[in-house]
């Protein structure tokens, strides 16, 4: 019998795998690139360039650069970039995918509990999306995952033997490690810190206490270290300078009443969840709290809440990705509670209440696969009907920063640099625009080809280029940033963005100069 199911557990598990490679490599690059992925490909690509000059370029713009490393070889093998980036989050996912195995079995889960957690890692819209986006999220999750994953290996090193043994030692500084890799990837990993003393501490026995405090401080001393190595660059100071675009500070909240935009803001956080996890999902991980599993359901959600609360506190600009970081603790402890409540079919129940469990099972089932399923289809098909909170709508359909136009725009200047050399101005300075252009191009045949950003919005055309030394000048815009007015007959190409947003626009502008 335990062969029996230990085969069937492996068979589940290799389907799985082999479901999330096929699921998440299908139409990787249908929805356009966004202006974050343009920006990581592109610095990756100069990295390629020049790496002695712009290998840690990303630290002024408060970025460290584990990402941009990560990104270089995949723009070698593929010839497709924005692919070559996508592709890198889909290998991120698969190893999350075992790690969150891993963890619920860690965590005291059975076979129906691993299996379930692997699932819901690969097709709850949450994971799907975020695995199959070029950004930065995904990798600090997963290294996130590893910090918890050690961190609870160290805790059981702890619970069976009362000398420091090198086993334990080694889970620590493994810890450690993955901790000052999330470091290199964003700085809110530093929100990560508190899980350790979680992980290690709640709920041990009174008499290893002391000493599980003091070795909570190993990993967190390592990660820190790792971390600090980055002070060796000049530019290391650089990558505090952002912290005010995104966060307030406790002066702005207390003296000059930001809390109010904090308290309207608390209401989205459950939205997202909600939306991108399902309520079934949140619910579940609740439920665990009132199982055999309830001291794994109080470590899953103090180390979530650990890292969240802060965001939730002081955030002035939180976009969903910044709290896919939480995703793991929740889907463990919901796979914890669903395996209880899969469990009690085998129990001795009444006839009438075995039925009301199954059917409440099958509804679960139900809502999370049909909301799973629902978002991977319309990825598939036509991403702008993907069910998106409203701030995701804006950012990566409705928006500047929704890169829509931005392939058709390379072909057509690939097809015009075959016999005419071109100068093409884009809106902005970075960012989809000129990045999302020059990525497409890079290590191509560009000698007729000279792409510059004038900056947003366009009040004037202006280049600080010599434009008699080209035949044809390019003006690349999105229409309402575009404050000049121009002559219907000089728009070349035009696409426009979902549910009548703005339109990305190719102008040509000879004329002008």
């Amino acid at each position: 019998m335990k062969s029996l199911v230990k085969d069937r557990f492996k068979l589940c598990f290799y389907f799985i795998i082999g479901f999330y490679l096929i699921s998440h490599l299908l139409f990787l690059t249908k929805l356009p690139v966004f202006a974050d992925e343009a920006i990581y490909i592109r610095w990756a690509q100069l990295i390629i360039d020049d790496w002695q000059r712009y290998a840690f370029f990303p630290m002024n713009d408060g970025k460290p650069p584990l990402f941009l490393w990560l990104l270089v070889p995949g723009q070698f093998i593929f010839q497709n970039q924005l692919l070559a980036g996508r592709v890198l989050s889909v290998l991120i996912g698969f190893f999350q995918l075992i790690v969150l195995q891993k963890l619920t079995r860690r965590l005291g889960g059975d076979k129906i509990a691993q299996i379930f957690s692997m699932l819901l890692g690969c097709c709850l819209p949450f994971w799907f999306f975020h695995h199959r986006m070029a950004l930065m999220d995904g990798a600090l999750t997963l290294f996130s995952s590893l910090t918890w994953l050690f961190a609870l290996k160290a805790r059981g090193e702890l619970k069976r033997k009362n000398k420091i043994e090198s086993k334990l030692l080694l889970n620590l500084l493994l810890t450690g490690l993955f901790l000052g890799l999330s470091f290199l990837i964003k700085l809110p990993a530093v929100l990560l810190i508190p899980l350790i003393p979680i992980s290690l501490i709640l709920f041990l026995a009174k008499e290893k206490l002391f000493k599980a405090c003091a070795l909570s401080g190993v990993p967190v001393l390592t990660g820190l270290f790792i971390f600090s190595l980055l002070r060796l660059h000049p530019a290391f100071p650089q990558l505090f300078s952002r912290g005010g675009d995104f966060l307030f500070t406790l002066e702005e909240i207390f003296t000059q009443q930001e809390w109010r935009t904090v308290l309207k803001q608390m209401p989205k956080y459950g939205t997202t969840l909600s939306t991108y996890l399902t309520w079934p999902v949140i619910l579940l991980s609740f439920y665990a709290f009132f199982t055999k599993h309830r001291r794994a359901a109080w470590i899953s959600h103090l180390s979530w809440m650990a890292f969240a609360y802060p965001i939730f506190l002081m955030g002035k600009v939180v976009y969903p990705r910044y709290l896919l970081p939480v995703t793991p603790f929740i889907t463990v402890a919901a796979s914890l509670g669903f395996s209880h409540l899969f469990s009690q079919l085998q129990s001795k129940l009444q006839s009438t209440s075995k039925k009301i469990l199954q059917v409440l099972i099958f509804l679960i089932i139900i809502i999370i696969s049909g909301r799973s399923l629902l978002f991977m289809f319309t990825q598939y098909t036509d991403p702008s009907q993907s069910n998106f909170v409203p701030i995701d709508q804006e950012q990566y359909l409705y928006e500047w920063s929704a890169g829509y136009g931005i392939s058709e725009t390379v072909s057509l200047l690939n097809q015009l640099a075959k016999t005419k050399k071109v100068l093409v101005l884009t809106e902005g300075y970075f960012g989809t625009l000129p990045d999302g252009l020059l990525m497409y191009l890079h290590r191509r045949p560009v000698d007729n080809l000279f792409i510059t950003g004038i900056g947003q919005p366009i009040n004037q055309l202006k280049s600080s280029k010599n434009t008699s030394n080209f035949d044809q000048v390019l003006l690349v815009a999105n229409s309402h940033r575009i404050n000049n007015p121009l002559n219907n007959s000089r728009l070349i190409l035009e696409i426009c963005r979902p549910h009548k947003a703005p339109c990305h626009q190719v102008w040509d502008i000879t004329a002008e100069f």
